[in-house]
């Protein structure tokens, strides 16, 4: 075999490491690949042993292999194995045995070749220890972080989910979140989710996620793309989630005492306001008493009128008082601006000024919470009202706007004075 031309040039000009050895003469022969992967010179290499130049963990393995081919057990084998350099230094290679017998003289050989995967060996290392590193620390983070599929179905989740939501990570993996979101902030989700999908750099999200004892909590999520380095392609994506149920608990007291502290600074107001129509109403009750047979049916109108006022303040004023649920209904603009100057005028009146509603279009319905927009309009007026000087004047105009996309929309304006909000 060795005589033939043809091998001898393929064999010793090769870029793969290969060493050729005949199990009759047991000659070792190498190519000048195989001695530059290991920096031994030729003659160092045949002196020494294969058992020699391999890591010592990996030399049983081989030679049972060796056996085997000797033996006529099989003609070929793969193995991964660790060579020692003359350096010292270990380099990995894939081992490709194979049993060629010479035609003509019927000798044995066993060519070894060798593939070098040093570079690719090493790379997976760092790898696997940067993994090891960022798995330690999501591990012990507080924070929910998850590795999403493309599709967002789950790939791994931090311990910290089973803190955070009730679930081990077990019992979420493969699933997809969109099971868990509340149905009512899963476009929200969406709308965040297909942004990131789209080249954006990350995206942020605030829903409601089912607990495992059926309760919802808030949860904040920053979700993050992760792209093949090679291909550019969307590999998968990176979630890191915080249980923010106590900071949405916290946000909603605060609105409420602010919504209280309103409700004080009216309550004086409101009082004096009761206290007008309570006037005539006893007034014309003495006069039904002293006059029994002249009865005037008008006393009576102006009477009724007169309570009807009061009860529309009380009413007013408690609704901004009571705890409520957010509502979404179409509701009227233009009423709902004469409501809330209805309720404000009395503490304009206190502090000697005025409130000028001019209602300046047919408006159609729009679509919103009536407390919440109440409240808006209460805390926008009364900073309007506070800025003034005594004896001045908030003027409020509601009509339509027409925006650049042609679509119509309420828009409110107060003036105060020369002060425009």
């Amino acid at each position: 075999m060795l005589k033939s031309n043809l091998f001898r040039e393929v064999f010793y000009q090769s870029r793969i490491p290969q060493e050729l050895y005949s199990i009759e003469l047991q000659d070792r022969i190498f190519n000048q690949s195989f001695i530059d992967y290991l920096g031994y010179t030729n003659e160092e290499l045949l002196k020494k042993s294969r058992q020699d130049i391999q890591y010592p963990d990996d030399s049983d393995n081989d030679l049972n292999l060796i056996d085997e081919l000797v033996a006529g057990k099989r003609t070929e084998y793969k193995i991964a194995k660790r060579y020692i350099t003359k350096t010292g230094q270990t380099v990995h290679g894939h081992t490709h045995a194979s049993l060629i017998t010479d035609d003509k003289s019927g000798e044995r050989y066993i060519l070894w070749q060798i593939f070098d995967v040093t570079e690719q060996v090493l790379v997976e290392t760092v790898r696997r220890k940067s993994e090891k590193k960022y798995r330690l620390i999501a591990e012990h983070s507080s924070d929910m972080i998850v590795v999403h599929r493309v599709d967002s179905s789950y790939l791994y989740v931090s311990p910290s989910m089973e803190t955070i939501l009730g679930y081990k990570p077990h019992d979420v993996y493969g699933t997809n979140p969109y099971e868990f979101i509340h149905e009512e902030d899963t476009p929200h989700v969406r709308d965040v989710h297909d942004g990131v999908l789209n080249g954006k750099d990350s995206g942020l999200a605030t829903y409601r996620y089912k607990h495992k004892n059926g309760t919802y909590i808030w949860v904040e999520s920053t979700i993050k793309a992760v792209y093949d380095e090679e291909s550019g392609e969307l590999r998968e994506l990176i979630s890191i989630s915080r249980d923010i149920q106590q900071r949405i608990e916290t946000n909603e007291l605060l609105r409420k005492s602010e919504k209280l502290a309103v409700v004080g600074q009216m309550a004086a107001a409101v009082a004096h306001e009761i206290r007008n129509p309570l006037t005539p109403i006893k007034g014309f009750i003495q006069l039904l008493s002293a006059d029994k047979d002249g009865f005037n049916p008008a006393f009576t109108t102006i009477i009724l009128n007169e309570l009807n006022r009061i009860d529309n303040i009380i009413s007013e004023f408690l609704s901004m008082a009571k705890p409520h649920r957010e509502k979404m209904v179409f509701l009227d603009a233009a009423e709902l601006m004469k409501q809330v100057v209805q309720l404000l005028q009395p503490e304009a009146i206190l502090q000697n000024k005025e409130i000028h509603l001019f209602i300046l279009d047919d408006l159609p319905a729009i679509y919103g919470d009536v407390n919440s927009l109440k409240q808006v309009f209460i805390n926008i007026i009364q900073n309007a009202l506070e800025a003034l000087p005594e004896m001045g004047t908030v003027n409020i105009s509601v009509f339509m706007l027409t925006s650049v996309a042609l679509n119509k929309s309420e828009f409110v304006k107060l003036k105060s004075n020369k002060f425009i909000l």
